[in-house]
This record gives structure tokens, C-alpha cells and sequence, in this order.
């Protein structure tokens, strides 16, 4: 395999900063209420749109991809947060945005 091919399998690594996640969500949350998401997922246009509105505000190469691997991620730890913060002893900081729980409560989550 030549280099120029080699290079193109690895893919390249996107790193999101908070700013892009959150104008990722918000770009998303508008295009739900456009009528994007008819179904469980979004239509393909909706991650182009966020790459190119991404690329073009951080000055990066943002592709779709990255959209849409970013928020698997997002889904999945929002799955992680909704789980704990159900469970007896947890709550959630909303001005901090995060999991609040006592140190006795997490002791016995961790050694369960």
C-alpha cells in the first residue's frame, strides 16, 4: 500500500471543544424542530450543516463524520447521566451541570 493510501485509512482525529458541542446540540435542536429527525436519527443533510457551520465559526475541518460519531458520544454519556441520576442517593447540580451524590452514597456505588 502506497503512503498517500496508508494516510487515508488512518482517518484523522477530531478533538470537540465545549463551544462545539454545544453549537453541535443547538444546530441539531433547531433542525428537530424543522422537521430533520422524522424518524430516530437525523437526516444527512443535518450533519453537513453542522460541519460546515462548525468548520467555518473555529476555523477547522470538521466533517460529517465527526458530527455524527460526536454525538453517538453525546448519547451515549447522557444515557451514563440519566442512569445515575435515577439512582437513590444521586441528584444533579443544574447550575454546575453535574452528578452531585455523597461521598457514602458513591463508596458503596463503586465497591458494588
Amino acid at each position: 500500500m502506497s503512503s498517500t493510501q496508508n494516510e487515508k485509512c488512518k482517518g484523522k482525529h477530531f478533538t470537540w471543544s465545549k463551544p462545539m458541542s454545544h453549537m453541535l446540540l443547538e444546530i441539531l435542536a433547531e433542525e428537530a424542530l424543522k422537521g430533520s429527525k422524522p424518524s430516530l436519527t437525523f437526516k444527512a443533510e443535518c450533519f453537513v450543516k453542522v460541519a460546515t457551520e462548525i468548520s467555518q465559526k473555529f476555523n477547522v475541518q470538521c466533517e460529517p463524520k465527526h458530527v455524527d460519531n460526536h454525538l453517538k458520544t453525546v448519547k451515549k454519556e447522557w444515557g451514563i447521566i440519566t442512569k445515575l441520576k435515577n439512582k437513590s442517593g444521586f441528584g444533579w447540580d443544574d447550575c454546575l451541570k453535574m452528578i452531585t451524590v455523597s461521598k457514602d452514597v458513591y463508596d458503596e456505588e463503586v465497591n458494588v
